[in-house]
């Protein structure tokens, strides 16, 4: 991972906060990165705030699944994933987070990081990996 000042990790859950304009993909192949570099460095519990990244497209449904493959190939099984956006972003039935947990990644999407890190924190993370 090449920008880890955007990078912290306190009480066990780890925190990427990326900045600034991106294109669609841009910002996917961040989050991604983030996800690949917390699974190599061990880091089970992954919080993503992207609600500074800007200039990119509401996602499309074909992009939402897209995400979820790429989020859960690098995941691996080994880091659960908490994102935080905007509303606007998050689909009303939350397809990308369904696409993904249908392909192995445990994850959520919220509009509130409190919310996102009581998750991360809670048992609830652990009982969900197990319904993988």
């Amino acid at each position: 991972m090449h920008d880890l000042k955007h990078w912290s990790t306190a009480k066990g859950i780890s925190r990427y906060d990326p900045e600034g304009e991106v294109t669609l993909v841009e910002g996917v192949e961040l989050v991604t990165a983030a996800i690949a570099y917390a699974r190599t460095q061990g880091i089970t519990r992954l919080l993503v705030d992207v609600r500074r990244l800007h200039g990119y497209t509401t996602p499309e449904l074909a992009d939402r699944f897209w995400m979820a493959q790429d989020f859960a190939h690098a995941a691996q099984g080994a880091v659960t994933l908490a994102i935080v956006a905007w509303a606007e972003h998050i689909h009303p039935g939350k397809f990308g987070i369904n696409a993904a947990r249908d392909a192995g990644l445990n994850c959520d999407v919220f509009t509130s990081e409190v919310e996102a890190s009581d998750w991360l924190a809670s048992d609830a993370v652990k009982l969900n990996t197990a319904a993988y």
